[in-house]
C-alpha cells in the first residue's frame, strides 16, 4: 500500500466475490483528464474482473486447497491498482448460519442487544466462543423488531482470512453472498420476493423485503435430486410464509434479477439481465464500501466491526511503511560507505603502482586527496547520524509479534525513545486484555507496562490504553 493511501482520508474499496468456481472483483478506477482541474475532470470507471477457481479448491463454502486459492487471488491482486485498495469479501452462504429473531418494537437499543445475546446463548446450535457472529435490525418494520443473526465457525472463517492475508489483500469484512445481493438487487421494496439461487453444490432459497433478508434456507444438491424438488420446495416455502404473514410472495430466479438502477450508470454494466445478475454479489460488496463512516451497522463475520478493521489495516500498513523506509535508508548509507571505501582503496592502489614522489605531487593528485577527505568527512557525518537514530522497526515488530488474537490496536504514541509511550485499542474481553499485558511484560525491549483498570462494566469489546517505557534504549540504536 502506497504512502499516499496512508495520508489521505478517503478509503478506496473493492468488492470481492469468492465462490466454488470463480472469483469476481468490482472496483472504481479514477481516470483524471486534467491534472490542473482534478475535481471537474475526474471520470469514474467501473472495473469488473473475473478469474476461474480451479476445481476442488472450494466445496460447499469451505476451502479445500488453500495454496490453489492463494495462487488464484495473487494472480488477480498483483495488479498495481488493486494493491492500493481495501476489500470487502463476500463468501458462499453454505456454512453461514442465519436466523430471524423477533422482539417487541418498544424495546430500547441496549435492551435489544441484551435480548439478542440471550437468544444467541440459549437458542443457537453453537457455542459463542466457536463462531464469529453479527446481527442487524430491520428499521422499517412498524410492529416489531426483527433481527437477522448470522454466524460462521471460526475455523472456516479463519481459513478465508489466512488466504486473503497471504494474498496481500487488506480485508475489512467478511459477509455472505445473500447480504451482498440484498444490497445491490433491484426489487420493489414493498413486496416480499422469494429468490432461488443455484450454487455449484447447493441451492439457496431466500426472501427479501425492504432491503432485509426475511428468510433463507440452503440445501445441498445431494438432497435435491428427486423429481420436481425445486418447484415443490418453492411452493412449500411460499405457502408457509404466506400463511404466517398473510402477505403475497412473488417469485424470481437469481438469473432474472438486475442491479439497482443507480449502479447501472457505468458503461461496463450492459442491459443484459444475465450479465447483471452474475455481478450482483461483487457489486453488492463494493457498494458497502460507499456507506458513510459510522453508518455501517450491517453484519460483519469477523471478530471486529468494519470500522475497527479499517483502523487495524491502516496501522498495519503504516508499520510496514516505517519498517521499509528504515531498511531503505540503512541500505543507502551502507551502499555509500562501500562505494567510498572502494574509491579510496582504488585510489591508493594507483598511487602505489605509479610510485608517485610525494614531494612532487601533482595538482591533480592534490585535488583527489581533497575529494577523499571530503568524502570521508561526509561518511563519518552520516555514520554519526545513523548511530543516533533509533531503529523503530525493531520495536514495532516486537509489539506486533506480541499482539494476541482478540486485540485490535488503533493508535500507537511514541513521543521519544526516553519518554513513556502508549497504545490504544479494543480487546475482545477482559481475559484477552490481561493476557496481552502479560505478553508485553515478557518483551526484551519494554518495561513499566501499565494497564489502568477502566470500563469495568464492559464484558466484551473493552477499550484500553496501555503505557510502557523502553527498557534499554541502546537496544534500538543501529550498531
Amino acid at each position: 500500500m502506497s504512502i499516499i493511501n496512508l495520508l489521505i482520508k478517503e478509503k478506496r474499496i473493492a468488492g470481492i466475490e469468492i465462490n466454488d468456481s470463480i472469483i469476481r472483483i468490482a472496483y472504481i478506477r479514477l481516470s483524471k483528464k486534467s491534472i490542473s482541474d482534478i475535481k471537474n475532470n475526474t471520470k469514474d470507471e467501473l472495473i469488473l474482473i473475473e478469474e476461474p477457481v480451479p476445481e476442488n479448491t472450494i466445496s460447499n463454502g469451505t476451502i479445500i486447497d488453500k495454496d490453489n486459492l492463494i495462487k488464484t487471488l495473487k494472480k488477480v491482486w498483483n495488479n498495481k491498482e488493486l494493491q492500493n485498495l481495501y476489500a470487502i469479501v463476500s463468501i458462499p452462504e453454505d456454512k453461514i448460519y442465519s436466523r430471524i429473531f423477533q422482539f417487541p418494537k418498544d424495546i430500547t437499543k441496549d435492551k435489544l442487544k441484551e435480548a439478542v445475546d440471550l437468544a444467541v446463548d440459549f437458542q443457537s446450535p453453537f457455542k459463542r466462543d466457536d463462531v464469529y457472529l453479527g446481527w442487524e435490525n430491520e428499521e422499517n418494520h412498524n410492529l416489531k423488531n426483527e433481527v437477522l443473526l448470522s454466524a460462521i465457525y471460526k475455523k472456516i472463517a479463519d481459513e478465508y482470512i489466512d488466504v486473503l492475508n497471504k494474498s496481500g489483500i487488506n480485508i475489512l469484512t467478511l459477509e455472505s453472498h445473500l447480504a451482498s445481493i440484498n444490497r445491490a438487487i433491484e426489487l420493489n421494496p414493498e413486496e416480499k420476493t422469494l429468490i432461488t439461487k443455484t450454487n455449484q453444490d447447493s441451492i439457496t432459497f431466500f426472501v427479501l423485503k425492504n432491503s432485509f433478508i426475511k428468510f433463507s434456507r440452503t440445501i445441498p444438491k445431494n438432497f435435491t435430486k428427486q423429481d420436481n424438488f425445486l418447484s415443490n420446495e418453492v411452493n412449500k416455502i411460499k405457502n408457509s410464509l404466506e400463511t404466517e404473514d398473510g402477505e403475497k410472495i412473488f417469485e424470481l430466479s437469481l438469473t432474472e434479477c438486475k442491479i439497482k438502477n443507480e449502479y447501472r450508470k457505468y458503461k461496463t454494466l450492459t442491459n443484459e439481465t444475465e450479465l447483471q445478475s452474475k455481478w450482483l454479489i461483487a457489486m453488492g460488496a463494493f457498494v458497502r464500501g460507499e456507506i458513510p463512516k459510522g453508518k455501517d451497522n450491517q453484519i460483519s463475520l469477523l471478530s471486529v466491526g468494519m470500522a475497527e478493521a479499517y483502523k487495524y489495516q491502516k496501522l498495519k500498513a503504516f508499520s510496514t511503511l516505517i519498517r521499509n523506509m528504515i531498511i531503505s535508508v540503512s541500505l543507502f548509507f551502507l551502499f555509500t560507505f562501500i562505494v567510498t571505501y572502494l574509491f579510496i582503496f582504488s585510489f591508493y592502489q594507483k598511487i602505489n603502482k605509479t610510485n608517485i614522489n610525494i614531494a612532487a605531487t601533482s595538482t591533480d593528485a592534490l585535488e583527489k586527496e581533497s575529494l577523499v577527505r571530503k568524502t570521508n568527512s561526509l561518511t563519518n557525518a552520516v555514520q554519526s547520524i545513523l548511530v543516533k537514530t533509533p531503529n523503530w522497526s525493531i520495536l514495532l515488530e516486537d509489539i506486533k509479534g506480541r499482539t494476541i488474537q482478540g486485540i485490535i490496536i488503533s493508535s500507537l504514541s511514541i513521543p521519544s525513545i526516553n519518554d513513556p509511550m502508549s497504545m490504544v485499542g479494543i480487546a475482545k474481553d477482559r481475559n484477552t486484555l490481561n493476557n496481552f499485558k502479560k505478553s508485553l511484560e515478557k518483551s526484551t525491549y519494554l518495561t513499566m507496562v501499565e494497564l489502568p483498570i477502566t470500563n469495568l462494566e464492559k464484558k466484551a469489546d473493552i477499550p484500553f490504553s496501555i503505557s510502557f517505557n523502553i527498557k534499554d534504549p541502546n537496544l534500538l540504536y543501529f550498531k
